[in-house]
């Protein structure tokens, strides 16, 4: 009980700092979100390519993040994942949720830690999720993008006016991270530094045969519409491949699933029977570890399924 209590009052006094600075800064604030709703009602802007150095937007917390080693990482991981979020916005989201887990396995004793932990996980999870869709959604329009890079090419555009003519046609993530590309580029950054940046934000191996291409070709020279026309190809290609892989790997996957599901199942459909055989599972210290030892190797069987299922092709 006063571990509720004392965590009611940190986010009494948290919500109230945060309240008191939102009033006295309520002009300043209001500007900036009249300001920000023109932008976003303009119609497709290209990509900022301004640097975002504030953190946060408390300063104190803005002055910690700026000094603190795990920032880069996380900055990293929500670039990648296409998230707007700061990283203060992210770790608070993170201490919430953990908060929330504190709360409802407050009454279990031993399950307080596990429920901390997946709470303030949660959202790392969401970032790594998002993540691999963006990526899978790039790669699924990278062929069609280089496609009509090609044809401009063969139209008598430049490189960066034919990434530009592609990002105006293609939607997000692809549009949005060619357009930044061509800005950069306006901007004065050089090509390869450019398409590099879009490599750490996307991390695809296909978009680094692409970057690898163009960097090669600027070095050494070449038919660069034949080497890209043939790199569609090639990337079409591994799309089949792996499609035939899923193929015959959805058997195993399928056995992860159903290995894992079915402790699970058996666990509440005794606890559904007969709940009095299930009690000491909760009200004794000893069935508590044996339910956390259970969970804990159910997930990382799985995990161990699913990483001999998975092949790259």
């Amino acid at each position: 009980m006063s571990a509720l209590v004392l965590s009611l009052v940190f986010f009494s006094c948290l919500l109230l700092v945060v309240g008191v600075y939102a009033f006295a800064n309520r002009r300043r604030l209001a500007a900036e979100e009249a300001m920000r709703g023109r932008l976003m009602a303009t119609p497709r802007l290209p990509a900022s390519v301004m640097r975002e150095d504030r953190k946060s937007a408390f300063p104190f917390l803005d002055r910690l993040l700026t000094s603190h080693p795990v920032t880069p990482a996380v900055e990293r991981a929500l670039k990648r994942a296409g998230s707007r979020l700061s990283v203060g916005e992210f770790l608070l989201g993170s201490a919430a949720l953990g908060a929330i887990g504190l709360f409802i396995a407050q009454p279990y004793g031993l399950w307080v830690f596990p429920a901390v932990l997946i709470g303030a996980a949660l959202p790392t999870l969401a970032l790594h999720l998002m993540r691999i869709a963006r990526r899978a959604r790039f790669e699924e329009q990278l062929p069609e993008a280089i496609d009509m890079i090609v044809n401009a090419m063969r139209a008598g555009f430049s490189l960066p006016a034919a990434m530009r003519f592609a990002g105006e046609e293609m939607d997000a993530p692809l549009g949005d991270e060619f357009l930044r590309f061509y800005d950069e580029q306006r901007l004065g950054v050089d090509g390869a530094t450019a398409l590099a940046n879009i490599q750490d934000r996307i991390e695809s191996q296909d978009l680094r045969m692409f970057v690898t291409a163009l960097t090669v070709q600027r070095e050494s020279g070449g038919n660069l519409t034949e080497i890209l026309a043939g790199l569609a190809n090639i990337i079409r290609d591994r799309e089949a491949l792996r499609g035939q892989i899923d193929t015959l790997t959805a058997e195993p996957r399928f056995t992860g699933w159903a290995l894992s599901s079915l402790p699970v199942i058996a666990f509440f459909a005794v606890m559904t029977l007969n709940p009095v055989m299930m009690e000491p599972m909760f009200e004794t210290s000893l069935g508590r570890w044996l339910l956390v030892t259970a969970v804990g190797m159910i997930v990382l069987g799985f995990f161990i399924l699913r990483r001999m299922a998975r092949i790259e092709p």
